[in-house]
């Protein structure tokens, strides 16, 4: 036994050894730009498909090869923040969700943005932009919303259309992205132009801003005092929940597959099950709307508790789902809709039921560019779905921001 862990560790580290001389293999020491661009798209022409599960399941891989060389033969007449994208690009053409480009930008627009079935709207900004709150983006820099989303659908790695709807307000407050993609020509500030609730057109110069724990601090909270949707409450911890007395319902919200340093989810589990029994509610909501993943097995032994719990029974049992529902929040979806009569609320799930993840990542060795990869392949589906499907679709609207309400919530509530 002691000999295998020693043969182990060996190879663990000539591994590392190995990748950090490849790694090397590519530095540029000279500075030279052009040169430490080149030798960063072959790197990652390299190691993505050999280190990524199967990278061409979905691309070629005479396509892959031909982006990467023209990407290469372009990098002469491209600013820096156009390569970039150009990476995001190539990453996002794999078609996996989970593999894709991670970046820190420096400045964001001061702008908290949301996909509604009606548009993309102002949820929160600074004090200095708070007229657009409420209001509906339809262009930046005089280019309209539609072909934006056209634009930068193509950056962002994913597999369905809720991802990307989840993903593309993040997209369009980052300066640096806009600017790879030609929407705009000046980083230091940009024209929006809103649509306000009377129809009245609101054009802005918005300044980007160093985003970080005191500036998000200077963001408006939309929401009046105690008027924020049960959902949003608590959004620090992994896992909490909530007897609504009135409503005679027990309400959890699991917002990340993730144990809490000051609770572990076997005690929160425990104490749940006891509140399941204690209160004999009418309705009992599982909430996973927001959670983005990390290790599903966390609820598995919960999950075969309900399965076996008077409260599983149609009408009784509910389960919301969202466009941010992604990666092992998925599998545990599937779990609960195999074993359990729960019901299923919300919209179709950012990430495939079967889907690569099981997320590593590596650097490019010159200009420090992420880009994160899967290593595994889940199959937990007989039928090869872009999205986990809820039972009864319900989109966010303007109007349930606006009013502070959980149309999702109200439909499971009002459901006899």
């Amino acid at each position: 036994m002691k000999s295998k862990k020693i043969l182990s560790f060996i190879m663990i580290f000539l591994i590392s050894v190995m990748s950090i001389g490849c790694s090397n293999k590519y530095k540029v020491k000279s500075g030279d730009r052009k040169e430490m661009w080149i030798k960063d798209i072959e790197y990652l022409g390299k190691q993505l498909p050999k280190k990524h599960k199967n990278l061409f399941f979905n691309l070629s891989e005479e396509s892959f090869n031909e982006k990467i060389e023209n990407l290469k033969n372009k990098i002469e007449n491209l600013k820096d923040e156009e390569i970039k994208t150009e990476i995001y690009k190539i990453v996002a053409s794999v078609g996996d969700g989970h593999t894709f480009v991670y970046e820190k930008f420096n400045k964001l627009y001061p702008l908290s943005l949301y996909s509604f079935k009606e548009g993309i709207y102002t949820e929160s900004t600074i004090e200095e932009y708070k007229q657009i709150i409420g209001c509906k983006l339809i262009k930046i820099n005089d280019l309209d919303i539609e072909s934006i989303k056209d634009k930068i659908s193509k950056v962002i790695s994913h597999e369905n259309e809720a991802q990307i709807k989840n993903e593309l307000p993040q997209f369009i407050i980052a300066p640096d992205i806009l600017y790879g993609l030609k929407i705009i020509d000046n980083k230091e500030k940009t024209k929006f132009t809103f649509l306000n609730s009377q129809n009245k057109i609101i054009n802005i110069e918005v300044k980007p801003i160093k985003i970080n724990e005191n500036s998000r601090k200077l963001f408006i909270n939309p929401y009046k005092e105690g008027n924020i949707p049960m959902y949003l409450e608590k959004g620090d911890k992994n896992y909490w929940y909530k007897y609504l007395k009135d409503e005679n319902t027990l309400y959890f919200k699991y917002n990340s597959c993730m144990e809490m340093e000051d609770k572990s989810f076997k005690v929160f589990s425990k104490e749940l099950i006891e509140a399941l029994d204690k209160h004999n509610p009418e309705k009992f909501i599982i909430d996973l709307r927001d959670n983005g993943g990390g290790n599903s097995s966390i609820l598995d032994k919960f999950i075969d508790e309900i399965k076996n719990h008077k409260i599983n029974k149609e009408n009784k049992l509910f389960v919301i789902v969202g466009r941010r529902t992604f990666s092992s929040a998925i599998l545990n979806s599937i779990d609960l809709r195999n074993k359990t009569e729960a019901i299923f609320v919300g919209e179709p799930t950012g990430g495939k039921p079967n889907h690569y993840g099981e997320v590593k990542s590596f650097k490019l060795p010159n200009m420090g560019m992420e880009i994160s990869y899967s290593t595994k392949y889940f199959k937990s589906s007989k039928e090869d779905t872009p999205s986990f499907m809820p039972d009864r679709l319900i989109e966010p609207s303007i109007n349930d921001f606006i009013n502070s309400k959980d149309s999702v919530l109200q439909y499971i509530l009002n459901k006899k």
